[in-house]
């Protein structure tokens, strides 16, 4: 017998001693994702709090197999099997995705149906149902197997219904259907039976493309949840049906009016929108960059860091609270947390500085309207108003208000600039005599040494 399946039946005996209903339903959680850091610390989080709700719910739990389905190049392990039950697919190609506009989420379906081809993976589910779930997703209680064989269960979107202006797009993918038949859901988080699994996944591949590779659904949905479009409109024309679950998931960002036991309200806690605030506790606006920032975007380079994330100020609602307890539990219980020069939840507000802030620092003053070789390269320029000029193009600059993680030559009473160009963020720490500085790049640390042009 194979490991997956010896596990399977000691689970089935451990469930039968202690008397677990009959009704009971198993399921197995597949994790999509990519073999990305993005993707891999995202993983890990996800993973903590999988395994700690799946034990608190006890020997009769339906939460039972989990497998991280890693879309990888050439389907080579990425090291996180160490720590994620893993199997692997190959990645679609640079020229694939370049079709669908470098459209990487195109790698959801594609593994599915790819991993449904693997007997590495088809002996690890031993059970009749499947969850798809993302990597930011964060269990918040146990989950039950809210599906049956004739209908999955699955979360709505608000952006996912259907009306007769996209009978269109709808035809693009099925002829012979059209928009009352849709369901305003996407892939995940789907629970469903795993027959109806593998009669949808292979229509839900062929549809993500055609949706991505023609320019029309773009014009009437927004392009970047076409894949959520293809999924709907698979299982429609399968016939898969799904029983919406209305407190599957909470998406709350620092606006949210959510109680102190909103947990026990929702399943799943889904980080998809940043959380910004002031340092009042107020939130800092859409679309914008909080004084205090929480957003996994930060982390696509690196990891995010376990010892340097400071919660959210008093003031903060209680989801902003629990997701940072969330991030801050995993990443201090899963062993070997990397080390990583990423900040944490402060200093990702990056207001150029002023005539005032200028005037208040020493350095600043010091280094306002002087000319600098980066990496031996002329052409750096820190101008009035935080205005940055770079052989790279504009950028901006500014006094570090906090030290940065793991630079103790920027600790106060010293001070540090920042200085960010070219779509990366850096910490400069200048010699005693103002003459060079040191610059860390945030996210890899990468080390540049800039020099005074006389």
């Amino acid at each position: 017998a194979t490991t997956a399946a010896a596990a399977a039946a000691a689970a089935t005996a451990a469930a039968a001693a202690a008397g677990c209903p009959a009704t009971r339903k198993p399921y197995h959680t597949l994790l999509t994702g990519q073999g990305t850091i993005y993707n891999g610390w995202q993983a890990r989080i996800m993973y903590f709090h999988w395994k700690k709700q799946s034990k608190r719910d006890g020997p009769c739990t339906e939460m039972t197999g989990f497998t991280r389905l890693c879309a990888s190049k050439d389907g080579e392990p990425d090291g996180l099997e160490k720590y994620i039950p893993s199997v692997f697919v190959n990645q679609l190609s640079t020229e694939v995705l370049a079709k669908y506009g470098h459209f990487g989420v195109l790698n959801r379906p594609h593994s599915v149906v790819e991993g449904l081809k693997l007997p590495a993976l088809l002996e690890r589910i031993t059970e009749e149902y499947v969850m798809i779930a993302e990597t930011d997703h964060v269990f918040m209680k146990p989950l039950p197997n809210l599906a049956s064989p004739t209908e999955a269960a699955a979360h709505s979107f608000g952006y996912m219904h259907a009306s007769p202006r996209h009978n269109a797009v709808v035809k693009l993918c099925w002829p012979e259907g059209d928009y009352t038949s849709l369901q305003p859901i996407g892939p995940s988080p789907v629970i469903i039976y795993l027959p109806n699994l593998k009669k949808v996944a292979q229509r839900w591949l062929d549809y993500s493309y055609i949706l991505r590779g023609n320019p029309e659904p773009a014009r009437i949905i927004q392009d970047w949840v076409l894949e959520m479009w293809g999924y709907s409109i698979a299982a429609a024309s399968v016939g898969v049906r799904h029983k919406i679950i209305r407190n599957y998931q909470i998406e709350p960002n620092a606006y949210a009016g959510t109680s102190a036991s909103f947990n026990d309200d929702f399943y799943i806690f889904h980080y998809t929108y940043g959380i910004e605030y002031k340092m009042t506790g107020q939130p800092q606006g859409y679309n914008t960059i909080g004084e205090w920032s929480m957003d996994k975007r930060h982390y696509g380079q690196a990891y995010p860091p376990k010892d340097d994330y400071d919660p959210p100020p008093q003031g903060a609602n209680p989801s902003s609270k629990w997701l940072h307890a969330a991030w801050f539990e995993a990443m201090n219980t899963e062993p070997e947390w990397p080390e990583t020069n990423a900040m944490g939840t402060i200093g990702w507000r990056r207001e150029p500085i002023t005539a005032a802030g200028i005037q208040a620092s020493a350095l600043a003053s010091k280094v306002l309207g002087t000319k600098w070789t980066w990496a031996k390269i002329a052409g750096l320029a820190f101008n009035e108003n935080g205005a940055l000029k770079t052989p790279w193009g504009v950028g901006k600059w500014g006094l570090a208000l906090k030290q940065p993680k793991g630079l103790a030559q920027c600790a106060p009473p010293k001070e540090c600039l920042w200085a960010d160009f070219g779509g990366a963020a850096h910490h400069l720490s200048f010699s005693a005599d103002r003459e060079s500085f040191e610059s860390n790049r945030v996210g890899d640390g990468e080390i540049v040494l800039g020099a005074r042009v006389h």
